[in-house]
């Protein structure tokens, strides 16, 4: 029997970072893969997601060429075969990295499904059912998540889908429906919708992207509605049927909607059955593993990460946590609340967001200020000829201690880490008032609103709450 000082079970960017940490810390690491190395996030998720929304961001701008005083020779076209063939390449480019960097880490990969039998040992069976069993001094269990699939959709893979199959086939008809108005569902409409595709969006709560700031929610529906998108809010699906290739969605009390392809964009839930947790003596937390700050579970020895342990699925929570358990079961002391995570949506524009709301401070019962940024008085956002979006910092009026903010808009995604690492640091709003920020940038944004919210704005009347 073979014995490793850390196995890992799944290779998503979760489990193959902490598989990379434990290495590089000296362990004897094995890796149990049963799909992909890389995971969801790098073979359907994260990665082909943005390359497409990448794809069809140049599609727009080549068709508003006239606007910047440029031809493109005729009206542009795109082939999504072909759209889909340049992200294979580069998933397949990114997915063979990840291999090279195991393989000079010295990291064994096992290709088969892992399952816990207790007292450090873990049984590993193949796709043509031979199975081994292994031990290890620490087990640290990353199997991510899956696509939800309600029983009431008819998937086949093609016409009724889930982003593990849209983000690897090329059939994209001329109208699609997607179901769910959350963050995976508004990146697709907007790939799709700028593509050409008629977009119809079915959400049953009564705004788009729940959860997040209301001001992402208004900004994000309107830029989907700009490009043809028809939302449907408050929409309850009670039926869908699937016939010569024509998908039927009929919505309690607001008729029928048809297309060629329905995605189905509902939410993710955590992939823990047929693990092994109770013979492991593993705890739950509903449908997640229950962990500390540490990553541990309520058995010595075994760590989760990730989707199947955390509440934020994000890929770099997966990640972070990966970092903490790899340090933990290799002797460290590591820790994270999780309490400064960015949160991102790459639309267009992209927003992202990071702390509490301004809703959620207001209930906080602390005293705020809030202030408002434009980007119609950014230079960088004026010379890309995109100035819809702003950033909004949140902070305690007498302290400025940064609550949360939010960035609408191009390079969103990046601009707000400036303000994570700020408050990661407990910097507060006149400390990143008076860091000198490049120009013209749009990160920039993040020191005039700092300036409007101490009452000094240079370059805006600006907005104050």
């Amino acid at each position: 029997m073979a014995k490793y000082d850390v196995v890992v079970l799944g290779a998503g960017p979760g489990g193959y970072v902490a598989a990379l940490r434990a290495a590089v810390l000296g362990a004897k690491t094995c890796l149990i893969e049963k799909q992909h190395v890389g995971g969801t996030c790098l073979n359907v998720g994260c990665i082909p997601s943005k390359s497409l929304l990448h794809t069809s961001e140049i599609f727009s701008h080549m068709t508003h060429a006239a606007d910047f005083g440029l031809s493109s020779g005729g009206t542009p076209t795109n082939d999504f075969e072909k759209i889909m063939e340049r992200t294979r390449k580069m998933v397949g480019q990114l997915t063979g990295g990840v291999g090279q960097l195991l393989k000079a880490r010295k990291v064994e990969t096992i290709m088969g499904t892992g399952k816990l039998l207790g007292g450090g040992l873990v049984e590993v069976t193949d796709k043509d059912g031979k199975a081994q069993t292994i031990s290890a001094d620490s087990i640290i269990i990353a199997t991510g998540s899956a696509p939800a699939r309600p029983k009431l959709f008819p998937f086949d893979g093609k016409h009724v889908v889930t982003t593990d199959e849209t983000t690897r086939n090329g059939f994209l008809p001329e109208e699609v429906i997607i179901v769910g108005g959350g963050i995976i569902g508004c990146e697709f409409a907007t790939v799709y919708s700028e593509l050409g595709r008629k977009v119809t969006m079915i959400e049953m709560l009564d705004s788009l992207c729940p959860g997040l700031d209301k001001e992402i929610s208004r900004e994000v529906a309107k830029s989907l509605k700009k490009r043809g998108v028809e939302i449907l809010t408050s929409s309850q699906i009670t039926e869908m049927s699937v016939s010569g290739g024509t998908v039927t969605a009929r919505i309690e009390g607001k008729g029928e909607v048809r297309a060629g392809m329905a995605l189905i964009a509902v939410g993710r839930a955590p992939v823990t059955a047929g693990l092994g947790l109770e013979a492991a003596g593993v705890a739950m937390d509903g449908k997640l593993i229950k962990v500390d700050a540490t990553c541990r579970t309520s058995a010595a020895g075994i760590y989760a990460i990730g989707d199947c342990a955390c509440k934020l699925q994000f890929a770099h929570v997966a990640s972070r946590t990966g970092l903490i358990a790899a340090e933990n079961a290799c002797g460290g002391r590591a820790s994270d609340d999780l309490k400064v995570v960015v949160a991102g949506l790459y639309t267009h524009p992209e927003a992202a967001t990071v702390g509490l709301s301004e809703a959620s401070a207001k209930e906080s019962g602390a005293e705020i200020k809030v202030a408002k940024f434009p980007y119609t008085a950014s230079g960088m956002a004026l010379a890309y000829g995109d100035t819809a979006g702003f950033v909004k910092l949140i902070a305690v009026a007498k302290t400025g201690e940064i609550l949360g903010a939010v960035c609408i808009g191009q390079h969103a995604t990046d601009v707000i880490h400036e303000v994570a690492l700020a408050m990661k640091n407990e910097l507060t709003i006149d400390e990143i008032a008076e860091l000198i920020h490049a120009h013209p940038t749009f990160s920039e944004a993040v020191g005039e609103a700092a300036e409007l919210w101490e009452d000094k704005p240079v370059h805006t009347i600006g907005q104050i709450a």
